[in-house]
Order: structure tokens, then C-alpha cells, then sequence
């Protein structure tokens, strides 16, 4: 089977050897520059990973041989898999690698923005000494809902009940009264579900009106998961307490962020991170090892971690 891993993964030396002794394996260390690229670099490719390319409609119709496509991530939203299935191409994530990381990120984050650490520790940096301006909230007591209870958000959940919070959660199955009431009860809304048709914008400007006060967003899953412009007003109008945001819509991969981006991350009420809540050693790790049992999985014509 020709194997053809496009653009960049952060794996282990000791995994990339391992994945070019598969077979028929051509691996790339950059990022394809326009679709044209990728598409010549996948040219008579059965099995291909997406990690930061996008795979549409077109790169698909242009790829016959293509049997296998596997995001070396949790989400796999950079894919068209409706297009892939109707190609009869089978879709594999990396669903357990990082859950973990995200979870343990997820309530330093909470920590951050609720005991105003870097506006505090910016202050004191500047040769302020004002302990009484950063009065927080503590979290025993207090309800964190999470949208989505996959593998980060059961190990979130996890996390939160030895702090001593009352844990409520939502899943796609979850009726949108339920949901509707789960974010105007919490204290601490965090998000925990991939990006789809479906969650686009699952926080919109009327469920982010919902959210009381004195609650805090956090979102380590996907940026379009809420609609960001609404957000950013209400942030702005302080309408909500605060938001701690590690994901964006229109992330750049290398490039300088939006305005927007930039905008919110420059709110006094907002912590601010360039997606790394995934970003471990030891997550690196374990991608590596996912990834292989993925890629022998497809070769054994029986692949695992389907999406599709």
C-alpha cells in the first residue's frame, strides 16, 4: 500500500522510523502550500494523513487511488468526510492521545482566568503591588458544564470532582432545552466536542446570552464551536465574567492571527493561548503510537477509530 503522510507531525524520531518501515511510505516535513501541492504529493497515494492540510471535495476527486484518511488528531474537521464516504474512503482520528493534556490545560486555564493570574503577575512584572485589585472565585462548589463528554471531557470531569465541583455535562444526544439549561446554570462553561455541521456555532450570540454574569467560557476544542464575533461583544461589554480561549475560528497556521484574534486576546477579562493545551511531551508520545496502530490497522484491511 503507498503511504503518503503530506505535511508536517510532531512525532518521535523513533515513530517516524517506525512508520517508514510499513511499507511503500513517502513522508513530507512541511506544509503543502496551495492544494495543487498536495494533491501531487498524494498522486497514487491508498492511505494519507491530514494533519494540517484540508482534504476537500476536489483533493479527494482528484486522489482515485485513495482508500484511507487519517487525522493525527482528536478532531478531523480539516476533512470533507461526507466526500470521502460517498468515495467510499474510510476516515480514522486519534481519538485518546491528548485527553489527558486538554484536561489538565482545561482547569489551568479555569485557575488562570478565575484567580486573574497573568494580569497579576503582568502588574507585579511592571513594579505594581496591588493584591486587593485581583479578588477571584474558588471552584469547590461551583457548577462546570461541559459540552461533550468524550475522552478530555470524562478526564476534565475527573479533575473537577476532586476540586470539589458539581459536574453537569451535555453529549449530541442531548435535546437543546437540556442544553439551553445546562449553560444558563453553570458557573464555568467549557466545550469538549469536535467541530461539525452540527456544533458550528453551537454557542451562539442567544445561547452566550444565556450564560450568567459572573460565568466563564473556556474552550479548548474547536474555535468555531462558538461564534466568535458574538463572543467578542460579549466580553467586551462584560457580560459574562470572563472567557479563557486556547482555539479560534480562522486560526492561521503560521501566519499572524486576525484582528479579531487579537482583539479578544487583548481583553483584560480573557486569557489567551495559540492552541497548545494538546501540546505535551508525553502526548507526543502517545500521538506516535496511535497513529502506527492506525496506519497497521488500515494495512490489515481492518482499520479502527472510524469516523466515517
Amino acid at each position: 500500500m503507498k503511504i503518503v503522510l503530506p505535511d508536517h507531525i510532531d512525532l518521535l524520531e523513533s515513530d517516524r522510523a517506525a512508520i517508514t518501515q510499513l511499507g511503500d511510505v513517502t513522508v513530507y516535513d512541511d506544509i503543502p502550500q496551495t492544494e495543487d501541492e498536495l494533491i501531487e504529493r498524494i498522486a497514487g497515494a491508498e492511505l494519507i494523513t491530514a494533519s494540517w492540510v484540508d482534504i476537500t471535495e476536489h483533493t479527494i476527486q482528484s486522489s482515485p487511488a485513495l482508500k484511507y484518511i487519517i487525522a493525527p488528531a482528536v478532531g478531523y474537521d480539516q476533512i470533507n468526510v461526507e466526500a470521502a464516504a460517498t468515495a467510499g474512503i474510510r476516515v480514522l482520528n486519534c481519538p485518546t492521545h491528548n485527553a489527558q493534556a486538554v484536561a489538565e490545560y482545561t482547569i489551568g486555564l479555569i485557575f488562570a482566568v478565575t484567580r486573574y493570574l497573568l494580569p497579576a503577575n503582568k502588574a507585579l512584572q511592571n513594579g505594581e503591588w496591588n493584591p486587593r485589585a485581583y479578588r477571584g472565585t474558588e471552584l469547590a462548589g461551583k457548577i462546570l458544564g461541559l459540552i461533550g463528554h468524550g475522552n478530555s471531557g470524562k478526564a476534565v470531569e475527573r479533575l473537577a470532582t476532586a476540586l470539589e465541583m458539581q459536574v453537569e455535562w451535555s453529549s449530541s444526544k442531548t435535546p437543546a432545552k437540556r442544553l439551553d439549561e445546562l449553560i444558563a446554570r453553570a458557573d464555568i462553561l467549557s466545550l469538549h466536542l469536535p467541530l461539525s455541521l452540527a456544533s458550528w456555532h453551537l454557542l451562539d450570540e442567544r445561547r452566550l446570552g444565556l450564560m450568567k454574569p459572573t460565568a466563564y467560557l473556556i474552550n479548548t476544542a474547536r474555535g468555531a464551536i462558538v461564534e466568535q464575533a458574538a463572543l467578542l461583544t460579549v466580553l467586551q461589554e462584560k457580560r459574562i465574567a470572563g472567557a479563557a480561549l486556547d482555539v479560534f475560528e480562522n486560526e492561521p497556521i503560521t501566519d499572524r492571527p486576525s484582528e479579531q484574534i487579537l482583539a479578544l486576546a487583548q481583553l483584560d477579562n480573557v486569557v489567551a493561548t495559540p492552541h497548545i493545551a494538546y501540546n505535551t511531551d508525553e502526548t507526543t508520545d502517545r500521538l506516535g503510537k496511535e497513529l502506527i496502530c492506525n496506519l497497521e490497522s488500515c494495512l490489515h484491511g481492518e482499520p479502527i477509530n472510524l469516523v466515517n
